[in-house]
C-alpha cells in the first residue's frame, strides 16, 4: 500500500518536472506540425484550378516544404536540439532501407485489405479527388510522393511522437492516437474511405516509428506506399 502509493507520488513528481521542461516554443513547433500542412492545403484549395496543373502543384509543394523547414528551425534553432531529436540520424542506413521495406510491404498489405473492406460496404475509393490529378505530369505527381514522405513524416511522427510523449508523460493515447486522428482528418477531402486509409496508414506508420524510432524508414516506406500506385504503375 505504501509502496504502490510513493510509486504515484513519484510518477506525479516527474510528469510535473517533465512539463515544467517543455520550452515554449515547443508547443508553437506542435501547432506547425499538426496544423501546418492542412492550413496550406485548405487555402490553395480555394482557388485550385480543376483538374489540378503542374504550376499549381508546384507552388502547393513549395510552400508545404517550406513550413516543414521552419518546424526543422525551430528544432534546431529554437529548442537547440539537433535531428535526432525527431528521429532523423545519418547510422544505419542498410537497416532503415530494409526497415522501409518491409514495412511499406505490410502497408501496403493492410490498404489493400481496407480498400477490399470498403468495397464490401459499397464505399468509394478515390472518387473525385483523383480525377483532379489526371492532368498533371508525373514528374509532379513524383515530387507530391516525396514530400508527403518527408513531411508528413517529419510533422505527424518524428516531431508530434517525440515531444508530445515528453508532455503526456508516456501517455500512448495523446502521443500515438492523437497525432494519427489529426493525420486521418487532414485527408477529409479524400471521403470516408480516405479517412479510413489514411487512420489506419498512420496507425502503422506510428506505431513504428515509436518501436523503431527510425524515421529515415518512416519516410521511405511512406514514399515509396505513394509511389508505387502513383507513378511506377502508371508506367506500366
Amino acid at each position: 500500500m505504501v509502496d504502490s502509493l510513493l510509486v504515484r507520488i513519484y510518477n506525479r513528481k516527474i510528469l510535473t518536472l517533465m512539463k515544467k521542461s517543455t520550452q515554449p516554443i515547443t508547443y508553437l513547433g506542435l501547432i506547425i506540425a499538426f496544423f501546418g500542412v492542412p492550413f496550406v492545403v485548405y487555402l490553395y484549395s480555394l482557388f485550385a484550378p480543376e483538374p489540378y496543373t503542374d504550376v499549381f502543384i508546384l507552388q502547393k509543394e513549395i510552400v508545404i516544404f517550406a513550413v516543414m523547414a521552419l518546424l526543422l528551425w525551430v528544432v534546431i534553432k529554437g529548442e537547440k536540439k539537433g535531428l535526432s531529436s525527431i528521429g532523423l540520424h545519418n547510422k544505419q542506413w542498410i537497416r532503415s532501407i530494409g526497415r522501409a521495406i518491409g514495412l511499406a510491404i505490410v502497408l501496403m498489405a493492410v490498404l489493400l485489405l481496407c480498400v477490399w473492406i470498403l468495397g464490401m460496404f459499397d464505399i468509394p475509393v478515390g472518387g473525385n479527388e483523383g480525377k483532379k490529378y489526371e492532368a498533371i505530369s508525373l514528374w509532379t505527381m513524383t515530387l507530391i510522393t516525396i514530400r508527403a514522405g518527408v513531411v508528413e513524416e517529419i510533422c505527424y511522427r518524428g516531431y508530434i511522437i517525440e515531444r508530445l510523449e515528453k508532455i503526456s508523460g508516456g501517455n500512448m493515447w495523446i502521443f500515438l492516437i492523437v497525432p494519427v486522428v489529426v493525420f486521418a482528418l487532414a485527408h477529409y477531402s479524400q471521403g470516408i474511405a480516405g479517412l479510413v486509409i489514411s487512420f489506419v496508414a498512420g496507425l502503422v506508420l506510428a506505431f513504428t516509428y515509436w518501436k523503431t524510432r527510425d524515421l529515415k524508414a518512416n519516410i521511405l516506406a511512406h514514399f515509396l506506399v505513394d509511389f508505387v500506385p502513383n507513378v511506377v504503375m502508371q508506367l506500366l
